[in-house]
């Protein structure tokens, strides 16, 4: 369950550990809570010597640790050793010991690497007769050893261990915790201590937590756990959660005599969820949820044990209660000699690159004269392919020393029509005055629930309620950005998003591609030339209509409509081959008191989804007619039901040849204008690029408008 390797990367506490340095907050047995952001190592100089020789003095060695990729953050002296703060990034766990760290070492200076000896002496009772273990989720806990240690006496530990802990930032707890930290320290993998006269029918069982079970944590709160949450169960209820923290009823104390060591391997990304459902990150889990050694399991427990039996005495009773369900399988990779020379540039040594592998821990299955066969061991998990194989040669030959070289030929680019499509669309709102925003996708889902009817995406572990679920609709973050704006005295705000909004559907999660726009205040401001100008429905209207002139999105229709959100007679969608793809207007007054904006405001949502299908509109040159053009006007009576966009689209569609563009120009109603009708005064504009237009040309054109206009009703006025 976990121990103690002392965390920490900000620049203040390094300083702070130029003096004496400390970690507090350890528990009893070494389940200490820290901040998952940090990967700082503290590694004692003298702790390394006891697996390498190590002749240089601290700053070269902390320079040759930084040059083989494990940057040494701060160097200084803690009495007469000194204490190098190691960065260790999360793809090497196993470096996150004194034992990895040295297995570097070595294979850099070609130095032998001496083992950990473990030196312990049994008593005649098997320990299987104490204790029994029985893994109920092999998947999730694939080995689980134990051992028992009787008639221990739990006190303080011998000043040697006290210090070598303090050296490396650890507070002395008692000698059975600092025997567990000791061994976390030097070889990475965390244990646990159980008081075995706790632990109900001296059963241990790995399972999934029973919905509804809870645990009290060392760190003293009650946990509520569900089926996700993998626990450490005796014959009644859970004693520990797995990989993460112990429970308080089953900690070793100064009463305890007889004591239950765990040494396990879980799967990592059970431990991660569980940490983070829970709120919490300690030590254990920090390891496992990156990969523990399945392999160094037994040999930490009876290093443990042993040292337990050093300096806390007891009886260490026979062999070890090892359930390997799932035992595990080496990941055999083929190691190409010219693949080595085609990547770092030079020829490395047959050599020199079976030294450095085997100093690492890799071994030689096999092989030809043109490649090797190479078996990946259990503590390199991010050694996957062969590249990471090459990657571990240019480590420890020097990256100072390969040469610097001119790629043989550039990257091969492909067009990405998608970005392109992106670009194009945030270039032209730019264009239109808008500025681009960037908003979180967790909000309330209640909130984001007044603007949409799907079924949010709810999650596991919010960081609050206002940030629980993921946005079913980008309004809600649209508003909240202008009124940002309008409380610190932007009355002209024009905004756009390229953002997601997420659903559920099917039981699964689905993620959607919008566009989202707010406005507010001013078309343009006052001047000596003109007076201000509010923005309005058809400046928004405007605005979408050029992001679809954009595409070549044929067929596009706008009418009026009424939506939850936005006020009756001041909305409107778009809509492409009847599907609705786009609704904007007039912010609800109700809703907009609720939002505190002391502004109207317009928005817009777009299924940017839909639009990305279509492609960017090709840019076309035509030449300049040099020929008059003629302006004709068209009084017509319109009925109710037929808005403008089925007028334009009738007339566009006829193809008439010579219509250079048309537009509304005056609209009226009552009067002569009989009920249900209205007038509309079109002005057409004639063109020919290769001659002048002839009266009857213009004729021909005029009754070709009104021809196609017939069949919607539409007649000239008088």
């Amino acid at each position: 369950m976990g121990f103690n390797v002392c965390v920490t990367s900000n620049t203040q506490t390094q300083k702070a550990y130029l003096h004496q340095p400390a970690c507090p907050n350890n528990s009893a047995d070494g389940d200490r809570r820290y901040d998952s952001r940090h990967h700082i190592m503290k590694v004692s100089v003298d702790w390394l010597k006891e697996f390498v020789e190590i002749t240089r003095e601290p700053r070269q060695l902390a320079s040759d640790l930084t040059m083989i990729g494990l940057n040494v953050e701060a160097l200084y002296q803690v009495g007469n050793d000194w204490v190098l703060d190691l960065e260790v990034t999360t793809n090497r766990p196993d470096c996150l010991s004194h034992y990895g760290v040295a297995r570097e070492l070595a294979t850099r200076d070609r130095l032998p690497l001496k083992k950990a000896e473990v030196s312990l002496k049994e008593s005649g009772e098997l320990a299987s007769r104490a204790v029994s273990i029985e893994i109920l989720d092999p998947d999730l806990c694939a080995r689980y050893c134990g051992r028992v240690v009787r008639n221990v006496q739990v006190g303080p530990s011998p000043d040697w261990l006290v210090k070598r802990l303090e050296a490396v930032g650890q507070r002395s707890i008692n000698n059975v915790a600092d025997a567990t930290n000791y061994v976390l320290m030097e070889l990475g993998h965390p244990l646990h201590a159980f008081d075995l006269a706790r632990l109900k029918q001296q059963k241990i069982i790995v399972r999934r937590a029973k919905p509804g079970e809870s645990l009290r944590t060392l760190d003293g709160l009650t946990r509520t756990l569900t089926h996700e949450n993998l626990v450490i169960a005796d014959g009644a209820h859970p004693v520990a959660l797995a990989g993460v923290m112990g429970g308080e009823e089953s900690e070793i104390a100064v009463s305890s005599h007889n004591v239950m060591l765990e040494s396990a391997w879980f799967e990592p990304v059970s431990i991660r969820r569980s940490a983070k459902a829970q709120g919490m990150h300690t030590e254990a889990s920090h390891r496992f949820e990156r990969g523990a050694d399945i392999q160094m399991a037994p040999l930490a427990l009876d290093r443990t044990a042993a040292l337990i039996q050093k300096i806390a005495g007891g009886e260490i009773l026979t062999g070890i209660v090892d359930v390997y369900p799932r035992p595990w399988q080496a990941r055999e990779l083929t190691l190409t000699k010219t693949e080595i020379a085609r990547l770092l540039g030079t020829e490395i040594p047959e050599p020199e690159v079976e030294r450095i592998l085997r100093g690492l821990g890799f071994k030689f299955e096999g092989g030809t004269r043109e490649w090797w066969r190479v078996s990946v061991p259990p503590f390199r998990l991010d050694v996957s392919q062969e590249v990471d194989l090459v990657e571990e040669v240019a480590r420890h030959t020097g990256y100072d020393r390969l040469p610097a070289r001119v790629r043989p030929a550039p990257p091969r680019v492909e067009n990405d029509t998608t970005r392109e499509k992106v670009i194009g669309v945030s270039s032209l709102l730019t264009a239109l005055g808008f500025h681009e925003m960037i908003a979180s996708s967790m909000v309330d889902p209640a909130e984001s629930g007044r603007f949409a009817i799907s079924q949010p995406v709810l999650l596991v572990n919010p960081l609050s309620q206002d940030a629980s679920a993921m946005r079913t609709s980008a309004i809600p973050s649209m508003l909240r950005a202008v009124r940002w704006n309008l409380d610190r005295g932007v009355d002209d705000v024009k905004l756009f998003e390229l953002g997601k909004t997420y659903s559920m559907a099917g039981g699964a999660p689905e993620e959607h591609r919008v566009l989202s726009l707010g406005a507010t205040g001013h078309r343009r401001p006052a001047s000596v030339y003109d007076g201000e100008a509010e923005l309005n429905f058809f400046d928004l209207k405007g605005d979408l209509e050029a992001v679809l002139e954009a595409f070549e999105a044929p067929g596009w229709d706008f009418e009026p409509t009424e939506h939850t959100y936005l006020q009756p007679g001041s909305s409107g969608r778009l809509s492409l081959g009847g599907e609705e793809f786009a609704v904007f207007g007039l912010l609800y007054e109700e809703l907009a008191r609720e939002y505190k904006l002391r502004r109207p405001v317009w928005t817009a949502e777009v299924n940017f989804e839909r639009l990305l299908q279509f492609p960017l509109r090709a840019r076309k040159f035509q030449a300049i007619s040099k020929f008059p053009a003629v302006e004709r006007d068209f009084s017509l009576v319109v009925p109710d039901g037929v808005p403008y966009a089925r007028l334009a689209a009738v007339i566009s569609g006829a193809g008439l040849e010579g219509l250079r563009a048309f537009r509304p120009v005056d609209r009226f109603r009552g009067g002569a204008i009989p009920a249900g009708h209205y007038s509309l005064l079109l002005r057409a504009t004639f063109q020919s690029p290769a001659h002048t237009l002839t009266s009857e040309e213009i004729a021909s054109l005029s009754q070709g408008i009104l021809g196609a206009l017939q069949g919607l009703g539409v007649r000239l006025r008088g």
